[in-house]
């Protein structure tokens, strides 16, 4: 099942943004470092490793249908925020961004009836609902926290029990 022109370059676009988004989640850890939040640097190193397990199954994919994978230049990111919430802000925004890249890609799929890209991309249509849905749990507790430093110390205890689930095993082509 050989990848299109079209389909090969909007997966490869996939898997520098999965890379980006390593980078810029290990950009907020490093905030959350220096001010003192350990648990929540904790968290966002965990979804580094996420992010860098999509890249290698995206990597993966591409090459299981015979396709060529590219690496692209990742920009700089940000690791100074106003605070915990606008980093988690950033961090929904982001994984807006994939959502819509992943649905994109899954539409070019179906439009050329690449039945294997299809049912890869689906998995990672359903991780990105459980990845938006974890970023707006967290953005919504850090609202209810605004002005009480007590809550947001007890927010950084329950990041530090949380662990993404990063057993995406989305199936291989054939």
């Amino acid at each position: 099942m050989k990848l299109s022109e079209r389909l090969e370059k909007a997966l490869n676009k996939q898997v520098n943004m999965e890379m980006h988004a390593a980078y810029l989640y290990k950009g907020m850890e490093q905030y959350f470092k220096e001010n003192g939040y350990a648990q929540y640097a904790h968290f966002f190193n965990e979804h580094v490793k996420e992010e860098l397990k999509h890249a290698n199954d995206f990597e993966s994919f591409i090459e299981d249908v015979d396709g060529h994978v590219e690496f692209f230049s990742i920009e700089g990111v940000v690791t100074e925020y106003a605070s915990p919430k606008a980093a988690f802000d950033a961090a929904m925004e982001h994984e807006k961004e994939i959502s819509a890249s992943i649905i994109g890609i899954l539409e070019i799929a179906i439009e050329e009836k690449h039945y294997a890209a299809e049912n890869f991309l689906r998995t990672y249509v359903d991780e990105q609902v459980e990845e938006e849905a974890s970023a707006d749990e967290v953005v919504q507790n850090l609202k209810l926290a605004q002005g009480a430093p007590g809550a947001l110390f007890m927010l950084d205890r329950e990041l530090g029990t949380r662990v993404p689930a990063i057993t995406v095993n989305a199936p291989a082509a054939d």
